[in-house]
């Protein structure tokens, strides 16, 4: 790098003086000389003449010497090190290429900015005036430029004079052309205007195992993912093979030519414009026609102009859904009713059999508490079964209410398809709930059981429980005894498994019976002895009668003695009417 120094040497020489300060340019020698060359100042241009020497009347020091010498020094190397940072470039190379370098370090960040502008331009009406080879020409409204559009942007050749709208892409002043694309709102652009986010206009061409390929004007090339598509799954995308559709450009690869869309994003910015603006409209309690967009497990997704709400199944039918898909399918146009509106999250709360009669009123008209009536199972729970009385109308038989006798499951007693009679024990049409009993139907086994089940008397039942006290026999449907261990035999039993086992059908005497409390007890053991006569019974009856205080006392009746046949005058003179017993 050079340094200039002209001015320092075309100065006059200052007078030189013991207190002046040493030139730093000047040959460092112990004693000056007029002689002095050019080279006495380093770095000093051929045609730079050398600074004068100091006159020779003035000597200069041995300390004057050194801070000389010290500041060439220094100067040499601060040169050097310039240098090599300069790598051989001069100062106005490298600050060019501080330029450049900033320059694409600009257009890389926007290359890759996440969200770029979208593409803007100006919309213009014009005539069609010409068609030459694959160019159009527009006479443009108000402007005396023309217009030209590309041929392959036309579904078919336009007519010649038929007024179209246009896009304007660019401006070529020097040709005096306007360059245009033929679409309606969607900007179709070309690759010096294509921006990742700009919404363009595409045609699908193919499809392929990925996704779908698209072709937009100016023949660019472009991919749509499977998950782009659209906002729901879709199994087959030939349906889509010739048509133009709205995206969003997601990449731009301009090196390797290539671009990815999305139908998907489009198609949710439209969405949530569109659901904005009905979630403003739609009011609790309103009636609206919708489409049905999909069916899942737990209901349907009806689609309101914009907005989707959800129909629940409980809210598809009065009468019970197992499936939603048994009674609804996409596609179908269906009339539902708001019934909630979550406008924070965004969520509409829908239902159909809310729009239909309730037949729950027609049956309060009907059905009272106590009445018996006949319904058909039309499913089972670990705690009952649910009964349709009518048509739409479902009841519950609780478990506690299938039989008189105990049981495990619902299935013990009906399954799904069985027809049964049933009583109401409770009805509230307004919260839609029927209570039903199919015991209580068939009537209480222990209204008579003191007259079917007497004291002292035999009974047949089977085994259907055993414990460490006893074993419980079912003598008939609801009515039940209980065998204590120590009825059960005469002997010392240890274990009623022993003895009894469940299936086991025995005879057994009853022993005590309580109608209220629905309890008999039973004896086994007891079944072997003889039953007390009715002669016995009724002594027993009197005994129990003649112990009670101010009973009267029967006359006891005198006993006579045993004569035989013999005599006791004739014969032997003794006989057997003698002897007293």
């Amino acid at each position: 790098m050079t340094h200039n120094t002209t001015n320092e040497t075309e100065a006059a020489p200052p007078e030189v003086t013991p207190e002046a300060t040493p030139d730093v340019n000047a040959q460092a020698t112990p004693e000056a000389t007029p002689e002095a060359t050019p080279e006495a100042t380093p770095g000093a241009t051929p045609q730079t003449p050398a600074t004068p020497a100091a006159p020779p009347s003035v000597a200069k020091s041995d300390a004057q010497v050194t801070a000389e010498e010290k500041a060439r020094r220094e100067k040499e190397e601060l040169d050097k090190e310039i240098a090599d940072a300069l790598g051989g470039q001069s100062v106005d190379e490298l600050v060019e290429q501080s330029i450049e370098d900033d320059a694409a370090k600009s257009a890389s960040d926007a290359a890759d900015d996440d969200e770029p502008a979208h593409i803007h331009h100006e919309m213009r009406r014009g005539r069609i005036s010409a068609i030459r080879g694959d160019d159009v020409f527009v006479d443009l409204s108000g402007d005396k430029m023309q217009g030209l559009v590309p041929l392959t942007q036309f579904d078919r050749q336009p007519r010649v004079g038929s007024i179209m709208d246009f896009v304007v892409d660019r401006i070529d002043e020097e040709q005096g052309l306007v360059h245009l694309s033929r679409e309606g709102a969607v900007s179709r652009a070309t690759w010096e205007q294509l921006q990742r986010g700009a919404v363009v206009e595409a045609r699908v061409v193919a499809t392929n195992k990925g996704g779908l390929d698209l072709e937009m004007v100016g023949g660019i090339r472009a991919f749509m993912p499977a998950s782009q598509v659209d906002l729901r799954h879709i199994e087959n995308f030939d349906r889509f093979v010739g048509e133009k559709i709205e995206a969003v450009v997601q990449e731009i690869d301009r090196k390797s030519k290539r671009v990815v869309l999305s139908r998907r994003q489009h198609l949710q910015h439209q969405r949530e414009q569109a659901k904005e603006q009905a979630l403003h409209n739609i009011e609790p309690e309103q009636v609206i026609d919708g489409v049905v967009t999909s069916v899942v497990e737990f209901g349907a997704f009806v689609d309101l102009g914009g907005v989707d709400g959800l129909v629940h199944v409980s809210d598809l039918s009065y009468q019970h859904v197992k499936k939603p898909s048994d009674v609804i399918k996409a596609g179908d146009k269906v009339r539902v009713k708001v019934l909630k509106i979550d406008a924070d999250k965004g969520r509409i709360s829908l239902g159909m059999k809310q729009v239909e009669p309730d037949p729950w009123i027609a049956a309060s008209q009907d059905i009272k508490p106590g009445d018996g009536i006949t319904g058909r199972v039309v499913r089972t729970a670990n705690f009952g079964a649910f009964i349709e009385v009518s048509p739409g109308v479902e009841g519950l038989l609780p478990l506690s209410e299938m039989s008189w006798k105990r049981i495990g499951r619902a299935e013990e007693i009906c399954k799904a398809g069985d027809v049964i009679r049933v009583q109401v024990i409770a009805f509230d049409p307004g919260n839609h709930k029927i209570t039903l009993s199919l015991k209580q139907a068939q009537g209480d086994p222990w209204a008579d059981a003191t007259a079917k089940y007497p004291r002292h008397g035999l009974v047949t039942g089977k085994v259907i429980s055993t414990t460490d006290f006893g074993a419980f026999v079912e003598i008939e449907t609801g009515v039940e005894g209980l065998v204590h261990i120590s009825e059960l035999s005469t002997k010392r039993v240890g274990q009623v498994t022993d003895v009894l086992k469940i299936g086991d059908e025995k005879e057994f005497r009853i022993i005590d019976i309580d109608p209220e409390q629905r309890r008999i007890k039973l004896s086994l053991k007891q079944v072997e002895e003889v039953a007390p006569s009715e002669a016995a019974q009724a002594a027993e009856a009197a005994a129990q009668a003649q112990s009670k205080p101010g009973a009267r006392r029967q006359p006891k009746h005198k006993k006579e003695n045993l004569k035989s046949g013999l005599g006791s005058h004739n014969g032997l003179g003794m006989g057997l009417g003698d002897l007293k017993l």
